[in-house]
């Protein structure tokens, strides 16, 4: 951090422009008016209230709503903050270092790295919805470019990572990566049921029936192991309830007494959140006896464990790696995925009939081997958009394929993600 900070201060200030005026994005905007070096310079949601909201709120003066590309320009050159509804501004104003997307909505996530990836702005991605389908793509056309495609630190798969890149550089093999999780498992749940409770949370009922359902949770852990190659061990993973005390226990080779059919696998664990996990084990024995004498376990396996992530309050340090080091915090790894975020049907579901996505009635995201996916045809959950349709009857518990829905084979995500189906 030392070494970032001191390259930050040579590079000078890193002009940031955030897309998504939600909490992620109000959170981190307000953290950056008040970092050395770093400027917000374009403030970007759909609904310009909301941006409005955030400027008022942070009692900000200096700022013009613009509605085009040269009202920005001639504002950002007066010294104005830019409030936009317009995606295409936010990611080409030409004073701007590097885009960060706050939305979490796959499609305009995919939109706006494409537009910035023209402009030649660097991205730094929140949304790890739209990372797990096309992240790699946008990886691959992000380097031709000689830019930089990042997910960011705080949130759950680059807190994991941290870890493993930590463990992996002092030497220890690392056997299980995963993340706690705070809400009891109810894959059936629906919008209408955690209305209240949504609204005492100041979340949509949408998002919150994501974190209940196990959807987010599948796709922080499928970004995890598209950056790691780190699998997971059965169709959903295997959902434990431990503390940390007996994790090491649990998280073994079934012939050691544990629950794992292998290693080198992804997991989320009840009773642990917000933290986050590695499960190492040291390649000598004089590791393994000094692992033992620092009371990290009795061994051979041994826990590292981050008891909290800190969201869009740790994406300066991987806007400052991604725009000054030229370095990801956390990026897919290979040109395809390594795991994928099935659907599974919530309910029995009519031939026809609506197919809803992420935190909506219809469906739920569950992880599965990328390999195991493309063979049996499995749709993405990051697919699902609000011109899916159902092309025949399907049971609740079904894993959805390509022969069960229709695709909005317009939108762009499919579009980069086609050769799945190829």
């Amino acid at each position: 951090m030392n070494f970032l900070n001191k390259e930050l201060k040579k590079f000078g200030i890193i002009n940031v422009s955030i897309v998504g005026a939600g909490m992620m994005g109000r959170s981190l905007f307000a953290q950056i008016l008040d970092l050395e070096n770093f400027n917000p310079s374009c403030l970007c949601s759909r609904r310009i209230e909301s941006v409005i909201e955030v400027f008022e709120s942070l009692k900000i003066k200096n700022y013009k709503i613009c509605k085009s590309k040269d009202e920005a320009e001639r504002a950002q050159k007066d010294g104005f903050i830019v409030g936009t509804d317009k995606v295409e501004i936010a990611a080409s104003l030409s004073s701007v270092h590097v885009l960060v997307d706050c939305t979490g909505n796959v499609e305009a996530g995919a939109q706006m790295s494409l537009l910035a990836i023209e402009a030649c702005k660097d991205i730094v991605s929140l949304n790890v919805e739209m990372d797990v389908i096309v992240g790699h793509e946008l990886k691959r056309r992000a380097e031709e470019k000689g830019l930089v495609y990042s997910g960011s630190y705080g949130d759950e798969p680059g807190a994991i990572n941290e870890i493993y890149d930590f463990a992996k550089f002092v030497g220890f093999e690392v056997l299980a990566l995963g993340k706690g999780k705070n809400n009891p498992l109810k894959v059936d749940v629906t919008p209408e049921d955690l209305k209240a409770e949504a609204e005492s949370k100041g979340l949509s009922a949408r998002m919150l029936t994501s974190f209940v359902d196990g959807t987010n949770t599948m796709i922080e852990l499928n970004a995890i192991a598209n950056a790691t190659g780190f699998l997971p061990d059965k169709l959903g993973c295997h959902n434990i309830e431990s503390g940390i005390e007996d994790l090491c226990d649990k998280m073994r080779l079934k012939e050691e007494g544990g629950i794992l059919n292998s290693y080198k696998v992804v997991d989320f664990v009840r009773g642990i959140a917000p933290g986050v996990f590695a499960i190492v084990r040291a390649k000598n024995k004089v590791i393994d006896k000094e692992m033992r004498y620092l009371q990290m376990g009795k061994g051979p396996n041994y826990v590292l464990y981050r008891p909290y992530h800190l969201t869009s309050i740790e994406t300066p340090v991987s806007i400052a790696k991604a725009v000054v080091l030229r370095q990801a915090s956390i990026e897919p790894i290979a040109d395809e995925p390594i795991a994928e975020t099935v659907c599974i049907a919530k309910k029995d579901i009519k031939k026809s009939e609506l197919i809803e996505g992420i935190g909506g009635r219809s469906i739920y995201g569950s992880l599965e081997k990328y390999e195991l996916a493309k063979e049996n045809s499995y749709v993405p959950i990051g697919l699902i958009n609000e011109k899916t349709y159902a092309k025949r009857d399907i049971k609740k518990g079904t894993v959805l394929t390509k022969d069960d829905v229709i695709l909005d084979k317009d939108s762009l995500v499919y579009k980069l993600s086609k050769r799945r189906f190829d």
